[in-house]
C-alpha cells in the first residue's frame, strides 16, 4: 500500500492502514517536501475540535499551544455572537509528525521523495520519483495536495479552489477564542483572527483587503467541492480530493477522517467502500457548497437579514424564528449548523 502525500489525511491514512491491519499489509508513505514541511504546513489556522477526536481514535491531541473555549461572529449590522467552543489551536507540523511516528511503529515505512510519473501495472501501480527511484502498490492513496498527480492521472476534473492569504503579526490575541468576521468582501467567505505564540494569525480571501503589517506572509488555495474519491485501486484523501469545508475552511480532521476511511475500506479489502461511507458522511454533505454560494451573491445587507434572528444569541427560540421567518436562508442555516458540528 502506498501513501503519496504526507500531510494530516496522508499521515492517517498511512497511520490506520499500520494500526488496522496489525502487519498483514505493507504500507510506504513518501512526502516529497523535507527541509519546507513545516513552512508549508503552517499555512493554516491550526484549529481542531476536540471531538474530532472521538473519530480518530486511538489518536490524541498533541502539540496544543492554545485552548479555543469560545468562537465570536462579527456580522455586519455591529452584530456580535458569541458560542461556547471546545479545541485546540495545534502546532501542525508537529502534530503530523506525531502521527507519522506512531505510523512506523506500526510497521509503516517512510521515504522523502516527489512522485513525478504514475502508471497502471497489471497488478497495480508503478510510482516514478524525481531522484529516479520506482515503487510499486496495490493499492494507491493519493494525499499529495491541491494540485495532485494521483488526482490528474486517474481521475476526472478537480476541486474547486479558493485561494486565502494569512498574515502572523505581533498584534495581541484572545488566547482561547477564535474571531470571525463576515462581510461582502470576502465573496462568501471570511475573515479570521486566531491566537498565535508571536501573537495574532489574520487571514482571509485573497485581495479582499489590505495586507496587515506582519512577520509571516502565508497564502494557499482551500480546494473544495469534488466528490470523486475512488477510482480503480486509487483513492484521494485530503486536499487532493477536495476535502476541505468551504463554510469554515476547516480542513484537518476532515483529511484525516477520510484517510482514517479509506485506511478502513482497504484493510476491509473493499475500496469502494470508502467512497460509500464518505458520500453518507457529514462531512461530504453537499450542503456547504450550496451555502458557499449562496453566501458568495450576498451584500452586506443580505449577510445583515440572514444573521438577523440570532441577533441577541443562538438558542431554541431563534433557531425556531429564524426557520418560521427565514425560509430563503434555511439552507445557510443548516450548513452553518453542521458545520460547526464536523467542519473543524
Amino acid at each position: 500500500m502506498l501513501v503519496i502525500g504526507a500531510g494530516p489525511a496522508g499521515a492517517a491514512a498511512a497511520f490506520f492502514l499500520s494500526f488496522l491491519s496489525q502487519g498483514r499489509l505493507s504500507v510506504l508513505s513518501l512526502e516529497k517536501l523535507d527541509r519546507n514541511y513545516d513552512k508549508y504546513h503552517h499555512m493554516c489556522g491550526e484549529a481542531l475540535s476536540r471531538k474530532a477526536f472521538e473519530d480518530l481514535a486511538p489518536l490524541e491531541p498533541y502539540a496544543a499551544q492554545f485552548q479555543i473555549r469560545r468562537a465570536v461572529e462579527h456580522w455586519p449590522g455591529d452584530v456580535t455572537l458569541e458560542t461556547e467552543a471546545d479545541g485546540l489551536i495545534v502546532d501542525r507540523p508537529k502534530f503530523i509528525r506525531n502521527v507519522l511516528d506512531r505510523a512506523r511503529k506500526e510497521g509503516c515505512h517512510t521515504e522523502i521523495a516527489s512522485a513525478v510519473g504514475i502508471s497502471r501495472q497489471q497488478d497495480g501501480y508503478l510510482v516514478r520519483t524525481r531522484d529516479g527511484r520506482e515503487f510499486s502498490a496495490r493499492c494507491l492513496v493519493g494525499a499529495d495536495g491541491w494540485n495532485s498527480l494521483v488526482r490528474r492521472t486517474f481521475f476526472q476534473g478537480g476541486p474547486r479552489l479558493l485561494w486565502a492569504e494569512q498574515f502572523i503579526t505581533d498584534a495581541k490575541a484572545d488566547p482561547d477564542a477564535m474571531h470571525f468576521y463576515y462581510h461582502q468582501r470576502y465573496r462568501g467567505g471570511y475573515r479570521w483572527e486566531f491566537p498565535h505564540l508571536a501573537g495574532k494569525r489574520v487571514g482571509f480571501t485573497r485581495g479582499a483587503e489590505e495586507r496587515p503589517a506582519y512577520l509571516e506572509r502565508q497564502g494557499r488555495p482551500i480546494p473544495y467541492g469534488y466528490d470523486k474519491v475512488v477510482s480503480g485501486n486509487a483513492c484521494l484523501v485530503g486536499d487532493a480530493a477536495g476535502q476541505a469545508n468551504p463554510i469554515t475552511f476547516g480542513g484537518i480532521r476532515i483529511g484525516m477522517v477520510a484517510g482514517k476511511m479509506a485506511a478502513e475500506a482497504i484493510a476491509n479489502g473493499d475500496l469502494e467502500e470508502y467512497a460509500r461511507k464518505w458520500t453518507r458522511s457529514p462531512y461530504a454533505s453537499s450542503v456547504y457548497v450550496k451555502a458557499f454560494d449562496s453566501l458568495r451573491g450576498m451584500d452586506d445587507q443580505e449577510l445583515f437579514r440572514s444573521v438577523k434572528p440570532f441577533r441577541n444569541g443562538y438558542g431554541r427560540l431563534s433557531g425556531m424564528r429564524a426557520l418560521l421567518n427565514g425560509k430563503k436562508y434555511r439552507e445557510l442555516y443548516r450548513a452553518y449548523d453542521l458545520g460547526a458540528k464536523w467542519g473543524w
